[in-house]
């Protein structure tokens, strides 16, 4: 199968505007404290879970999120925060709660946003 130059334009657009899109959500983590029952939930793979993660957070990749978080049996109200490598999947994690009724959902962004939103909190 050959690719044409076009084809493959559109590809390397397609892929450049989610690497933004990412970068921009890893950005975008909010710098409020996280209320004492928040719930943080790793998104990654157990892989890169293994090589770290926050101490407080609960490992569900982005792909099961849903049966995740219901095995959890969480309120709906629940603040919960999300983190993956860069925010992308953290993203669509978060989407895909709010679109099964969750109301209190934050994408961090990477999991050193995550620390650094932990340590810039009173303990």
């Amino acid at each position: 199968m050959q690719v044409t130059a076009r084809q493959f334009s559109t590809v390397n657009h397609t892929v450049t505007r989610w690497l933004l899109f990412a970068v921009l959500c890893s950005c975008l983590h909010t710098r409020a404290d996280a209320p004492a029952d928040a719930v943080w939930i790793d998104v990654r793979t157990p892989a890169e879970y293994a090589s770290g993660h926050l101490r407080e957070a609960v490992l569900i990749p982005f792909d099961g999120i849903e049966a995740g978080v219901a095995r959890l049996q969480l309120p709906k109200d629940t603040p919960i925060y999300l983190y993956c490598a860069v925010g992308g999947r953290a993203e669509l994690a978060k989407q895909r709660l709010e679109a099964i009724d969750y109301k209190n959902i934050t994408n961090v962004g990477s999991l050193e946003n995550a620390r650094r939103m932990l340590a810039d909190q009173p303990r």
